[in-house]
């Protein structure tokens, strides 16, 4: 599908006219720096990172939003929906359909309204097929979750927290199913941050002045950890495992430091998914346990 895609683009960028020397440079060297900005290596994706590829959404060349666009699918940050709904209005088919396909990789719940409001007033057959696949595979994935770490009803309220944390959503590089990493490493982490007695977890989709207000009300140090969970090694028959957590000021998102957690189990063969899930649990709770143990370190 996405390779499919991408040689579409390109034979529609071939086809769209010759642009003067000085601005195919300009455009070129935008691309550049808007792949650069998403290039693998940065574990966690942050508003500044988010806001540059928004920024790149409103230029002139239709080429350098659509490389933007595809960034901010990849950007794994609540923060790239709303850029993304916006530009399912661009003037370009190409930018609609690329905002979709970005749209369904990032996977998040509340994209869902504004694909649907777009899908019934698209006119581009091309562009309405992606978004109607975003849709689907992000119901899908939210169904599969089983309310993971995306819904808010089950949240306790603790009217004596000190600590209010936001969780992102799991950067996942074990080759497993979104849904699957996140229902597991959540849940581990939820049940221990609320076990400490002094955390309060915020919702999901909360917007930062709301998050401000809650905070400044209940007196409330916040902080928002950036979850990734790296590729599972499956070197010399045993499965290692690693968890990581970087820890940010919330709503800024300044990085104040991390908390990791490597765990090996012996004896496992290659692809043991009940193994995958125990060592998961386990990575994540002791690094969430280690992190609210250690909160006011980070203050």
């Amino acid at each position: 599908m996405r390779d499919s895609f991408l040689k579409s683009m390109r034979a529609r960028v071939r086809g769209a006219g010759l642009l003067t020397r000085t601005r195919c440079v300009a455009a070129l060297l935008a691309i550049v720096a808007v792949v650069a900005a998403s290039a693998p290596g940065t574990a966690y994706a942050d508003a500044e990172r988010v806001k540059f590829l928004a920024d790149k959404l409103k230029s002139d060349d239709f080429r350098v939003r659509t490389n933007a666009a595809l960034a901010l699918g990849a950007a794994n940050d609540d923060l790239a929906v709303e850029p993304l709904c916006g530009a399912l209005a661009d003037a370009s088919e190409v930018v609609r359909q690329a905002s979709a396909v970005a749209m369904k990789r990032l996977g998040r719940p509340r994209a869902v309204g504004c694909l649907k409001d777009r899908e019934g007033r698209e006119t581009n057959d091309g562009v309405k097929v992606a978004i109607t696949r975003a849709i689907e595979s992000i119901s899908a994935g939210s169904d599969s979750a089983g309310g993971g770490g995306g819904t808010d009803d089950k949240i306790k309220e603790n009217p004596s927290a000190k600590y209010y944390i936001a969780l992102s959503t799991i950067a996942n590089s074990t080759g497993r199913s979104q849904p699957e990493v996140e229902s597991v490493i959540v849940k581990a982490m939820r049940m221990k941050l609320e076990a400490a007695g002094t955390i309060q977890i915020a919702p999901r989709a909360e917007s930062a002045d709301a998050a401000r207000e809650t905070m400044k009300k209940r007196k409330m140090n916040g902080f928002y950890l950036a979850i990734a969970v790296d590729k599972f090694d499956y070197s010399n028959g045993n499965l290692r495992v690693k968890v990581k957590i970087g820890v940010f000021t919330y709503p800024g998102k300044s990085l104040l430091g991390n908390v990791d957690k490597t765990l090996t189990k012996e004896g496992v063969s290659s692809g043991d998914k009940s193994s995958e899930d125990q060592m998961l649990d386990l990575a994540a709770g002791l690094a969430s346990e280690q992190f609210a143990q250690n909160a006011s370190a980070f203050l």
